[in-house]
């Protein structure tokens, strides 16, 4: 059974988790607790693994991560930051480069640049301003969920997306 809007929200959650665990972090492979939505329990018993999603959309945004327009976007983000405007400026952020993904990559999917475009960028930010790494952590959730979740539902879910 294809995953719902709910389930795709909580998947997108559990990815940008492991995304964002310290490098030291030794946190069990196992889920949180199962979660039931609309008679359709997502737990261990199916195909999920955030951590092999989270792995593959980490060395995608390590070959990307070498663009100049990344410390341009990090100092907007962090006076957004200290504005309460994070989740706006992260939006831009990521727009600002997938726009030059579009153009150099053209026979991937949309939404596959999208989601690499935010994936390197949200681990860009971790990376050099660890301050920001909870705020941009719920930004990019909050992004990839409004901005693809629904074409991640018609995939089948986070486990039917190639992100190689």
């Amino acid at each position: 059974m294809a995953p719902n809007a709910t389930i795709v929200e909580w998947q997108t959650s559990e990815i940008i988790r492991y995304l964002f665990e310290d490098d030291d972090d030794h946190t069990p492979r196992l889920l949180d607790a199962e979660l039931e939505v609309d008679s359709h329990t997502a737990s261990q018993d199916d195909n999920f693994d955030p951590v092999i999603i989270a792995d593959k959309l980490r060395s995608v945004a390590d070959s990307l991560n070498d663009d100049l327009r990344f410390k341009a976007v990090l100092t907007d983000l962090k006076v957004a930051a200290a504005q309460e405007a994070l989740e706006a400026a992260f939006s831009k952020g990521v727009e600002t480069i997938f726009q030059t993904q579009v153009v150099q990559k053209a026979e991937v999917a949309a939404e596959m640049q999208l989601i690499r475009a935010t994936v390197t960028f949200g681990l860009y930010v971790k990376k050099t301003a660890p301050e920001l790494k909870n705020k941009v952590r719920s930004a990019m959730t909050a992004f990839l969920t409004r901005r693809v979740g629904s074409w991640v539902e018609q995939q089948g879910g986070w486990d039917q997306v190639r992100c190689d």
